[in-house]
């Protein structure tokens, strides 16, 4: 079993967001600011994975979907898993509590939004999360093709654009928008008073981490979302999303 704070576990992660900068200010080593990271975020990462069990454990088609929507969309499970569980800790009924915020659901869509897609809040609250999936990919077909990175989907639920460029670009800025900075102060990851495409990536990882699956045995695309986390492994068979090496046939849509 591999914990994140490993050398193996940091390289991976390094191979996906570019955590060096970020650390580099902090004044300490990239693997140490990661394991500082997951260490904050582990509580959150907990819920959302007990609520993500419990979607599936009520839906097993969730998986599937999940993938078939990630294929029309041209992007990665691993992707939107993390998102979903930066934003909701995958609650199907999660409403964002500060007044005046009406975020709701699996991608915390606002009311705006919403109606554009032919909803409301309340309703996407009383949806299934299979539903919910669905109104996802409605949201993000006019990216399909283009959210190649964690931080381009992230982009796209976050700011409704994706904007070119590596994980230094500054998604908001304090100075610019302070509104929108308060309201999303915790992805400012290192309190520069600026979010960065490389922020948003670090934050939704850190939650939901999820990497995507190399290609197996001939399964390619369909292979199932890594865990980056398997340090709360239990030896005893599970319905977990988190891939795992045992033979368990109990897991759901998670190839063994």
């Amino acid at each position: 079993m591999t914990k994140l704070g490993s050398l193996g576990i940091s390289v991976v992660l390094l191979s996906v967001l570019d955590a060096s900068a970020l650390a580099q200010r902090r004044q300490t080593s990239p693997s140490d600011y990661l394991q500082r990271l997951f260490e904050r975020t582990g509580a959150r990462h907990q819920n959302a994975r007990r609520n993500l069990e419990a979607i599936l454990r009520a839906q097993p088609e969730f998986w599937r979907e999940l993938h078939a929507v990630a294929g029309r969309l041209k992007t990665d499970p691993a992707w939107l898993l993390n998102v979903m569980a930066s934003e909701s800790l995958f609650d199907p009924d999660a409403r964002n509590p500060l007044p005046g915020q009406t975020a709701s659901g699996l991608l915390q869509i606002i009311e705006g939004t919403a109606r554009r897609l032919g909803t409301t809040t309340r309703a996407i609250r009383r949806m299934s999360p299979v539903d919910q999936l669905r109104l996802v990919e409605k949201y993000l077909e006019p990216f399909k093709g283009r959210m190649n990175t964690l931080p381009d989907v992230y982009m796209a639920v976050f700011r409704g654009s994706i904007v070119e460029g590596d994980d230094a670009v500054v998604v908001v800025d304090s100075a610019k928008e302070p509104r929108v900075y308060a309201l999303n102060k915790s992805l400012d990851i290192n309190n520069d008073k600026r979010i960065t495409k490389g922020e948003l990536g670090l934050a939704a990882l850190s939650v939901g981490r999820f990497l995507p699956a190399p290609p197996h045995r001939g399964k390619g695309k369909n292979s199932s979302p890594e865990s980056v986390d398997r340090s709360s492994q239990s030896p005893r068979p599970t319905r977990s999303i988190y891939i795992r090496r045992e033979k368990d046939p109990k897991i759901a849509g998670v190839r063994p």
